[in-house]
């Protein structure tokens, strides 16, 4: 399932501080099963976060997300966040979300921009971020076009399959007689 750089998006806002922890995105040490994943997502930071999360839902971070261990946010796509906006995310959090097509964008300043439970207005092909109550407009960090691939694709998976079978389609195929 790729996901539509060009697509604005508005949905209501989590708003989290500075340093949210991989384990407490994704506690895959006490739920290895993803259905109880989902259930305890987030809750170290905000217990009521896996009851009343939904499809749509964004989440503004402050600096260093998902900060700690080398644990995947693939949950918060899951539960339904649409996109997760931060000050600054940690670089392996970062690059696991590539990976996996979950899009995270960087834009200083959103912290200060919006308040939890606010809607949200996000048009990365724009490079803007615009809170629907105050009017407030945050720049949205662009990603190089080869990253905007992989998002639009799905992640490093569906690029590798497409381009296999790009590859192996292109190459001629021989009778053995």
């Amino acid at each position: 399932m790729g996901y539509d750089l060009d697509q604005r998006l508005r949905g209501r806002v989590w708003k989290f501080g500075d340093s949210v922890e991989s384990d407490a995105i994704n506690p895959y040490y006490k739920y290895p099963k993803m259905e109880d994943l989902k259930q305890h997502t987030m809750e170290a930071y905000r217990p009521e976060f896996p009851r009343l999360v939904q499809p749509g839902d964004i989440i503004v971070a402050g600096r260093n997300f998902g900060c700690g261990s080398s644990r995947p946010g693939l949950v918060l796509r899951e539960v339904g966040i649409a996109v997760i906006l931060v000050e600054t995310v940690s670089r392996l959090f970062l690059r696991n979300s590539i990976a996996r097509g979950i899009p995270i964008f960087m834009a200083p300043g959103i912290t200060s921009a919006v308040e939890d439970g606010q809607q949200l207005d996000v048009d990365y092909k724009n490079g803007i971020a615009r809170n629907v109550t105050t009017g407030a407009i945050v720049a949205i960090r662009k990603f190089p076009p080869l990253i905007e691939r992989i998002f639009a694709a799905g992640g490093l998976p569906e690029v590798a399959r497409a381009r296999f079978l790009a590859e192996t389609s292109a190459v001629p195929q021989t009778d053995a007689v």
